[in-house]
């Protein structure tokens, strides 16, 4: 008699499970651009499932307190998920959501890769990936610079409302390609906003301009908007881990570059 397989069966509800919770979090993000709420036929019918589906995955919800419903059947965001984001928020260090990202732009690009947030005055390097190649445009962490010199500098006043024709075109484009602070480099920079559309800081890509040419810039720049898209999905929308200024009093003060 042949036996039975128990990794076959214990993938099997594996996959039913992970299925299940799928839809259970689907259900959820749907309320990401609809805050004020569903009804039980609404949500079935923007997840595409069926009622029953949808009222076995909603009951479980409200049961665990991640949905909440009212009088009129309206299902609306539970009280679990803010304390969810509580702990996020507590827990939260934007160097590990940042890091990752700059080490695969410098990977991709081959240049170095830099997060800077704005601090009154000055620019800070608050994270930093320098490139592999023995030439190549150098940076510590912790540097401070004049917030008005520099591609990323110009980006940050610009998204902070700066005004004049250069900055209104840097805000319509979104991102800033240009020769760099320093003779002889390059930089493309763009802002970083958190999901709620604050400024905070700009990601930027600089090399030696004999390298970084054009070509590799304009490609630098499609990689630099995917890659603040993924900050932004990942910084909290409340309280201080937001404000550039309490990102930036982190780092240590170095001394100016040249």
């Amino acid at each position: 008699m042949a036996k039975a397989d128990p990794t076959k069966d214990a993938g099997a509800r594996t996959g039913s499970t992970s299925l299940t919770v799928r839809k259970s979090l689907d259900v959820m993000d749907s309320f990401l651009d609809r805050p004020e709420g569903y009804t039980l036929t609404q949500l079935a019918a923007r997840n595409g499932m069926s009622k029953a589906t949808a009222l076995r995955l909603c009951a479980t919800l409200e049961a665990c307190g991640y949905l909440d419903r009212d009088e009129r059947m309206i299902y609306r965001i539970g009280p679990k998920v803010l304390r969810l984001a509580q702990g996020y928020r507590h827990q939260f260090r934007l160097e590990t959501v940042v890091r990752p990202v700059l080490q695969r732009l410098r990977d991709q690009t081959g240049e170095s890769a830099s997060f800077y947030v704005a601090e009154h005055t000055e620019r800070v390097c608050l994270v930093r990936e320098n490139s592999r190649h023995v030439i190549r445009h150098h940076l510590e962490e912790g540097t401070r610079l004049p917030l008005h010199e520099g591609v990323v500098g110009r980006v940050l006043q610009a998204f902070q409302g700066a005004k004049g024709r250069q900055f209104d075109r840097i805000r319509a484009d979104g991102v800033l390609m240009a020769r760099g602070r320093e003779p002889h480099t390059a930089s493309v920079a763009a802002p970083v906003h958190d999901m709620a559309g604050r400024l905070i800081g700009a990601l930027v890509i600089s090399g030696p301009y004999s390298r970084f040419d054009a070509g590799r810039q304009h490609a630098a720049a499609a990689l630099l908007l995917g890659a603040r898209d993924d900050i932004a999905r990942h910084v909290p929308l409340e309280g201080d881990m937001g404000k550039p200024t309490a990102l930036a009093t982190q780092t240590p003060v170095l001394s100016r570059a040249g």
